[in-house]
């Protein structure tokens, strides 16, 4: 992990506006880390300009996520006692404020023309996203830590952490830290029929999120509730995202997790084994076919009628 050491003048600006010192050091970081660019296509950005949005780490919301995800899920108050406690083995968990940063990553206009067209299974751009696009978020999380670390804050990536994982439960899957119902929290963007997570720039992006004891202003969700950007759940007319899974996922009650991971472990094996060419990488081939060629691509979809109204 990065070590910085911090001049008298980065910790004026830093004390001076906190949440600005943060939103451009990670715009810096997706701006010019050479891990952001897709090595098997002329180094072009894996990830357009981020979203960056704060959270109380003791918003009542956190405590509703152990209902809507999993009562296993951590809140940011407890993986930050378990990282004072367990990893830095301090005998007690006395850390005041608690603050997350949630950041989103939007996937550029080439990379989603190139999955839109895909019927079946992901295009090799897209595959390539996927997995170098985790590692770079790894990459993020762990500068941003270590940012927070250099001016004296405690600071963890959850999901980078040995507190982090994957549970098995009734019907597919649940983490024990949501980066989608994060970004929620932190004013960023709200659910979509297929499970996906629709901000400003759309619903073709990657999340992470880290928590600190910094106290941060915490960003205004600027949203009714958790389906407000999608437009089915708005009008009852989309259901594009439907139409555009090849594994039957995805239907007018929802999204169902295990049909989604067959297809993705199972039915696109082809595509890691080689069947379509040499070139894919990762655990699977990382379809993502539903959010591409669907509305809510590229930004907060608008229902026609408002949309005739605005022409």
């Amino acid at each position: 992990m990065t070590t910085f050491t911090v001049d008298k003048q980065t910790k004026r600006r830093f004390n001076s506006d906190p949440k600005l010192f943060i939103e451009k050091a990670i715009k810096n970081f997706v701006r010019t880390s050479p891990a952001n660019r897709l090595t098997s296509f002329h180094d072009q950005p894996i990830f357009d300009e981020p979203l960056i949005g704060f959270a109380d780490g003791d918003d009542p919301l956190f405590a509703e996520f152990k209902k809507i995800v999993h009562e296993k899920h951590l809140s940011p108050r407890e993986i930050l006692s378990l990282h004072l406690t367990e990893t830095l083995k301090h005998e007690t968990a006395e850390i005041g404020s608690i603050s997350v940063i949630s950041f989103v990553l939007p996937i550029p206009a080439e990379t989603k023309r190139s999955n839109a067209q895909e019927k079946e299974g992901p295009s090799l751009r897209w595959n390539h996203t996927r997995w170098q696009g985790q590692d770079f978020i790894s990459d993020l999380s762990k500068y941003l830590v270590s940012l927070l670390e250099s001016m004296g804050f405690l600071a963890i990536a959850p999901d980078l952490s040995p507190f982090f994982e994957i549970l098995l439960v009734p019907g597919g899957f649940a983490s024990k830290w949501s980066q989608r119902h994060i970004a929620y929290a932190a004013g960023l963007g709200t659910f979509s029929l297929n499970d996906g997570f629709i901000t400003s720039k759309g619903l073709a992006v990657r999340c992470g999120s880290v928590v600190t004891n910094l106290k941060l202003e915490p960003s205004i969700r600027p949203y009714t509730h958790h389906l407000a950007n999608c437009l089915f759940y708005a009008t009852g007319k989309c259901g594009k995202c439907i139409l555009r899974c090849p594994g039957g996922a995805i239907s007018e009650k929802g999204h169902d997790k295990l049909k989604c991971f067959q297809m993705l472990f199972e039915k696109q094996k082809p595509w890691i084994e080689g069947a379509y060419g040499k070139g894919y990488i990762g655990e699977y081939a990382g379809c993502g076919l539903c959010q591409t060629g669907v509305p809510c691509e590229n930004r907060i979809p608008v229902p026609e009628s408002k949309q005739q109204k605005v022409d």
